[in-house]
């Protein structure tokens, strides 16, 4: 029973999660050169084809993809093991380092092909035994096969071409050799169709997928991506945690200040505004110039003044003025002053005394001065 999950489904998670796998693998090995790729993936080992011509043979050095590095035309009658040697070490190589085969006639070999859904992937040995017993003639002791499997570019389906040969067709071509079945690693034929993967039978025991090199790389590759896509998530994260925190300790501690700032301000508001109002009341209340011109005004012509004093009472924020001179008439001086709008409760503070000099009286007087109501309340 298939899920929906929009245009995918359950049952093709693993072939997704497969080839997002052999894309990784594909992307990371891209990195190395091809040597290094080749010995990663178990290709390094050089491949040396043997193909006969009755009494002489064609030695041919492959590379892991299969493709033609060398050949040389041998004669095989007195030891073939020796050409051998001799043709590797002519390459630098020893026999140890390379794997063996036969090079076989394209009419020695059945081809047969198979189409299989994606989701065989894991069963595909099972799938191609089972097929090949059940719908060829040919028996598992009587042959050597292989088959390479070929994913469809979308994806749906796999190729699966499979590769048949008689054994006593081996070991005919071997007889010549006098080389044992057991030291030959492959047998390799001539390519029928451009279109096709050149047909390669392995003679070594097939490795199961899930343990093959390039599945355990690419499980290994995805699990590491899958890791460093988690460890990149987590450190966005805890730095963007972090900036966070540093930000918001910032704030508070601007608004600290800024709290601090506005108080001050406030406090210089107030003051300012209370200096602006006395300044205001202030430029109400009569000055020393006033005073004085008030006094000269409203004092006769038979008086002349020698001093005029103004003096604040501490603690009751009252002015008041002390005048000094001679007048004709020194005690009514006390009348006039009191008649005046800027002065009250006029009074002499010394008796008036006659100055023989002058000619007239000597008088000192002291009055308050008038201030306005809303000042007073003000400076309460």
């Amino acid at each position: 029973m298939q899920i929906p999950l929009g245009r995918l489904s359950i049952t093709r998670l693993p072939t997704l999660l497969r080839r997002l796998g052999a894309w990784w693998l594909k992307e990371f090995l891209d990195l190395f050169p091809q040597r290094i790729v080749e010995l990663l993936s178990g290709k390094g080992r050089a491949l040396l084809a043997i193909a006969m011509h009755q009494e002489r043979a064609t030695l041919e050095l492959l590379n892991g993809s299969r493709a033609l590095i060398a050949s040389q035309r041998v004669t095989l009658a007195d030891n073939a093991v020796a050409e051998i040697d001799r043709f590797l070490h002519s390459r630098g190589l020893e026999r140890k380092y390379a794997d063996v085969g036969l090079r076989l006639p394209a009419e020695n070999i059945f081809c047969r092909q198979l189409l299989l859904p994606a989701e065989a992937v894991g069963a595909i040995d099972a799938i191609v035994a089972q097929d090949l017993a059940k719908k060829t003639p040919f028996k598992s002791e009587d042959i050597y096969s292989d088959y390479v499997a070929v994913e469809r570019v979308d994806g749906d389906k796999i190729t699966v071409w499979q590769w048949i040969t008689r054994r006593q067709y081996v070991h005919q071509a071997l007889l010549p050799l006098k080389f044992d079945i057991e030291h030959l690693a492959f047998v390799v034929f001539d390519a029928s169709a451009e279109t096709q993967p050149t047909p390669f039978i392995s003679l070594r025991p097939k490795m199961p997928a899930h343990n093959s090199w390039s599945h355990k790389s690419a499980l290994v590759l995805c699990c590491t991506a899958l890791i460093l896509a988690l460890l990149a998530g987590s450190l966005k994260y805890w730095n963007q945690q972090t900036a966070i925190d540093r930000l918001a300790e910032e704030i508070a501690s601007a608004r600290s200040k800024a709290q601090q700032v506005s108080t001050v301000v406030e406090q210089l508001r107030e003051k300012k505004s209370a200096l602006l109002h006395l300044r205001l009341q202030r430029s109400e209340v009569p000055g020393l110039i006033d005073l004085w011109e008030e006094a000269t005004r409203v004092l006769p012509s038979h008086s002349w003044l020698t001093e005029f004093r103004l003096v604040e009472t501490v603690g009751k924020r009252e002015e008041q003025i002390t005048i000094s001179g001679f007048s004709s008439a020194a005690s009514s001086l006390v009348g006039v002053i009191d008649s005046s709008p800027l002065f009250f409760d006029a009074a002499l503070t010394s008796p008036i005394a006659l100055d023989a000099t002058e000619g007239r009286e000597r008088f000192t007087l002291q009055a308050k001065v008038k201030i306005p109501d809303f000042f007073k309340e003000a400076a309460r």
